[in-house]
Formats: C-alpha cells, structure tokens, sequence
C-alpha cells in the first residue's frame, strides 16, 4: 500500500508529534502529506515553547495549532504513528477499525522493538526536547525508507 499521508499521535499534541510532522515534512517534498493530532489536546494551543526552540535550532519553522484525534483525521490518514504504546491502544480502544493502519513509531520502523515509545519532554529542560528530537530523527531516517519502498 502505497503510504501519503501520515498522521502522528502524542498526547497534547504540543511537543513529540508536532515534532515529528515539522521533522518529517522538512525532510520529504510534497508527495507526502504530515498532520498530527492528540489523544489529550486542548485545541488550537501551540507547539511547546522547548519544541519551538529544537525546530528553529534545525532552520525548521512549523506555524501549530494542537487539535485533537478525530475520525476524520484517523480516515485521512494511510498510516497512523503514535508516540507510545498507551497511544495506539487509546485509539485502538476508541476506534477499532483503525487498528491494522496504528502503530507506534518505533514499532512501524522496527516490528521487533522492545522499546515501543518515545521519551515526553514536557516540562522538562531544552536537553530533554534535543534528545526527543534525536529519537524522533533516528526514526524518521527509516521512516523515509519505508515511504520510499511503499
């Protein structure tokens, strides 16, 4: 199945999956299209102060407005890549048709992770937002692989 458009899951939708559009869209050309949403979000807040930060560090401006999972996004999406394991069960649990296309990131790049979820830096110092950053980068490296071989 060929994989256009991709949304990412967390929990506010303030930090990770912010994050990973802005990463993501930064690194593909417009034959993907990157949204992202919270299973938690308070809608139209914007992307954390510390994600912010990371972005423009990497020459990445992203304009966010949080907003919640929603069927309509669960539909849009080919493939829906959540941050944690508890991510995927909570719309799995809330929307059982979209369990074959939900995965966790760590786990649609790498069926046999152990280590399922990325680390949530909210609240904590620039450092924690850098590493998410990496763990998110780390992945998307493979992500576009897959994207390319889909």
């Amino acid at each position: 199945m060929a994989i256009k458009k991709v949304l990412f899951v967390c929990t506010g939708n303030t930090c990770r999956s912010p994050m990973a559009e802005a990463l993501l869209r930064s690194r593909t050309q417009e034959d993907i299209e990157v949204k992202s949403a919270g299973v938690q979000a308070f809608p139209n807040s914007p992307a954390s102060e510390g994600t912010r930060t990371v972005l423009a560090e990497k020459g990445i401006g992203h304009d966010h407005q949080s907003q919640s999972v929603s069927q309509e996004l669960l539909e849009w999406a080919d493939v829906v890549l959540t941050m944690t394991y508890a991510h995927k069960n909570m719309i799995q649990l809330l929307f059982p048709e979209m369990s074959e296309h939900t995965f966790t990131l760590k786990e649609f790049i790498d069926p046999n992770t152990e280590d399922k979820d990325i680390v949530d830096p909210f609240g904590g110092p620039i450092e924690a937002y850098q590493q998410t950053a990496e763990q998110i980068e780390a992945c998307l490296d493979e992500l576009m692989r897959k994207l390319a071989e889909s």
